[in-house]
């Protein structure tokens, strides 16, 4: 033990203040019997070990165990004529202190329990350690038999735990000589918050008295490092609640220290307020309680309350832009339990190591409040940091905001807001209660740490595989942005793929279509897409050129958007990206491309077109020349009442040879004079040079969209002549 922690209270000879009158004789004992070790005094009277406890502190350990005196005999026999103390394997022994006044005199048919504790080093093994029980004669101790620390322990299935036991009569004398409180060690989180670096630590809290207490106020916490420098803790979760005998409470401690604490030989020590350097109570080994996850471990969620239920970061990605890196992760919480569970509210920062920045992200996208049997939710988190920094010294830290669940209906009103477009650099944070008072109302205290070390674009960190699925034509589930008004639904449509043979590549169209739910028009939201296959392959989204700017109330517009994929492209499966105008990530749908029907109707949401009956004539002119008109019997219906304008996709018919080489063409629309309309309808095509005719001349019938990169083509019908 380090110097300035040499100054510890030496526990009293055990078993000397019970209230008991007689004294037996009685022979030596045995140290075994059927079914449980057991010290036997007499075949009727024998001594047993239970509810043993090895605790491992940070420089000592204590060793807590009841033990019974079974008396089947006629006779009552009294305790006091006994003692009690731990040995361990070197012949060194540990005195035991009794942990509660109780009679010491067990009737006949009577099993009288003694509870005991033992400070004892911290290296100790359960295998190392016996409980000896000795008689007392007249001052002098005589040996009758030990019984097996180990040997309890594994019957009741009990391990060593990190723990520290506190007597509260040490830190204020009004406390009973039995006001012992125990503090086992949780999860420690080291997070970058409102400008400082601070230190999380969960404790298990549970008094062994028989009387409810509260933690005084004279009881000090600090954490210490190998260079014997403290800071000072404080609760800032649960320290207020009243401990109930033999009830767990979890809490928190926050500790601010600085970036380049080194916490591999970090305690937490517990103290009299002021005494740190001379008296310490109880201290636990910190350093081992660092959890620091990687991308795909499964881990329980780190609250009792919430059994079964398990956290996973799923999926992250990295990406370099020029307004810094971009960061995107997906967590997912999976009910592994037989029961239902509430949703626990999350938020989560992106944090770096180096350089001590961090920005906040949340996922206000509606949820149930619940998870069923089996059911999974994941919540998607994004931010921006500055593009020097290495993902090998960044971390994801998602927190929990104490006191509520999460819901469709609730506001996160406890964070700050979603920094998101990276507008600074920073943690804003969320408002925490630093002070000892246990209000947790606004407290929002982490629950587990990811490191992002190798998250990329690569198809290892494919963005397919942790993507929502997706029912085509339903409203997507965004996460909360600042672009699109709460008041717009956006669903996908149609979305279909052909291929460009002159340049070697496949065109992609994917239909949005866009309501407003709302009493009044809203602007157009300008969200970015890409899609990403399942091999982690991003083709960015071409939007078309001309768009409205407003959407009217209780309607609906289609938006088109393009993306050119390598011509090896299947298609099949997809992930379709949604962002903002910062490039943050809103939400991602498993999709796949929707096979163009070869007979019967042809979907150009919100139309479909049935060509019932078609026929082609050629005319030769005197200049050499032919022409063709194309009848068209068309079926055309409107599938929903969609706003469709100038700016709608047109349909252009293409004569071409059996080279694919195009001989004609004719546009088409939608809207205006020569749109497109059931019945019969007539499209020439002029100046086809006879040199140009040949054999199996086709008309290709394609849907267009214009955008900045150009008109993407798709093909929906082929017509041979």
């Amino acid at each position: 033990m380090k110097q300035h922690l040499k100054m510890k209270r030496l526990l009293s000879r055990s078993a000397l203040l019970l209230t008991a009158a007689s004294f037996l004789t009685l022979p030596l004992a045995t140290s075994a019997f059927a079914g449980k070790e057991g010290v036997f005094l007499s075949d009727s009277v024998y001594f047993t070990l239970d509810k043993v406890s090895l605790s491992s502190g940070a420089d000592d350990g204590s060793l807590r165990f009841s033990l019974g005196l079974n008396n089947n005999s006629a006779s009552p026999v009294d305790f006091n004529n006994y003692g009690v103390k731990v040995m361990d394997t070197n012949g060194v022994s540990y005195t035991a202190k009794l942990s509660e006044k109780v009679n010491g005199r067990v009737q006949p048919g009577e099993t009288g329990t003694f509870k005991f504790s033992s400070g004892i080093p911290a290296n100790l093994t359960p295998g190392q350690l016996k409980v000896d029980i000795f008689e007392w004669n007249y001052n002098t101790m005589h040996d009758i038999g030990a019984l097996s620390v180990e040997a309890a322990m594994n019957e009741a299935g009990q391990s060593v735990v990190q723990q520290a036991a506190i007597n509260l009569q040490e830190v204020d004398t009004t406390f009973a000589d039995d006001a012992i409180v125990t503090a086992q060690l949780g999860n420690s989180y080291k997070v970058f918050k409102d400008g400082a670096w601070l230190v999380y630590t969960d404790l298990t809290l549970e008094n062994l008295s028989n009387t409810t207490l509260k933690l005084p106020d004279a009881l000090e916490l600090n954490l210490q490092d190998s260079k014997g420098l403290t800071y000072v803790s404080q609760f800032i979760s649960g320290s207020g609640q009243t401990l109930l005998p033999q009830q767990p409470v979890k809490t928190t401690i926050q500790t601010a220290v600085p970036a380049s604490l080194d916490a591999s030989g970090l305690s937490l020590l517990f103290s009299p307020k002021g005494k740190v350097k001379t008296t310490v109570l109880g201290s636990l080994n910190v350093a081992k309680s660092f959890v620091v996850g990687k991308i795909g471990d499964d881990t329980q969620y780190p609250d009792a309350d919430l059994e079964g239920l398990h956290i996973t970061t799923t999926w992250a990605a990295a990406s370099k832009q020029s307004d810094g890196l971009h960061l995107q992760a997906n967590v997912t919480l999976t009910n592994k339990s037989d029961g239902i569970i509430t949703i626990p509210n999350l938020s989560a920062s992106f944090q770096a190591l180096r350089g001590s920045v961090a920005v906040t992200s949340s996922d206000n996208a509606a949820r149930t409040s619940y998870l069923s049997p089996n059911e999974s939710t994941t919540f998607r988190f994004s931010g921006i940091l500055p593009a020097g920094l290495s993902t090998d010294a960044l971390q994801l830290v998602v927190s929990e905001k104490q006191g509520t669940s999460n819901n469709s209906t609730q506001t996160n009103t406890g964070t700050s807001t979603d920094t998101g477009a990276g507008s600074g650099s920073s943690d804003t944070g969320n408002s925490t209660n630093t002070g000892n008072s246990g209000n947790s109302k606004t407290a929002s205290l982490p629950v587990t740490i990811t490191t992002l070390a190798g998250a990329g674009q690569g198809g290892e960190n494919s963005s397919y595989t942790s993507a929502e699925d997706y029912t085509l034509g339903t409203p997507f589930k965004l996460s909360s942005n600042t672009l699109i008004d709460s008041n717009i639904d956006v669903s996908l449509v149609e979305l279909g793929m052909s291929e460009n043979t002159d340049f070697g590549f496949k065109t992609v169209v994917a239909k949005y279509k866009l309501t407003n739910k709302g009493t009044t028009s809203l602007n157009l939201p300008d969200f970015q897409t890409d899609l990403t296959n399942d091999e982690g392959f991003t083709y960015s989204g071409d939007r078309q050129s001309t768009v409205a700017k407003t959407i009217a109330p209780n309607t609906s517009y289609v938006l088109n958007y393009s993306y050119l994929v390598p011509d090896t492209e299947t298609a099949d499966k997809l992930a379709l990206n949604l962002y903002d105008a910062n490039r943050l990530a809103i939400g991602s749908y498993k999709t796949a491309v929707q096979p163009v029907p070869t007979t019967g109707a042809v979907s150009l949401y919100p139309f479909s077109i049935a060509i019932n009956d078609y026929r082609v004539s050629a005319t030769y002119s005197k200049d050499q020349s032919y022409a063709y008109r194309l009848r068209l019997d068309l079926d055309v219906k409107r599938q929903e009442q969609v706003i469709t304008d100038a700016n709608f996709s047109s349909l252009v018919f293409e004569v071409v040879d059996s080279e694919d080489r195009l001989l004609s063409t004719k546009t088409m629309s939608f809207v205006g004079q020569d749109k497109i309309m059931s019945g019969i309808q007539f499209i020439d095509f002029g100046s086809i040079k006879s040199e140009q005719l040949n054999t199996n001349v086709k008309i290709n019938l394609y849907e267009v969209v214009t955008t900045p990169s150009g008109d993407a083509k798709r093909l929906v019908k082929t017509l041979i002549m």
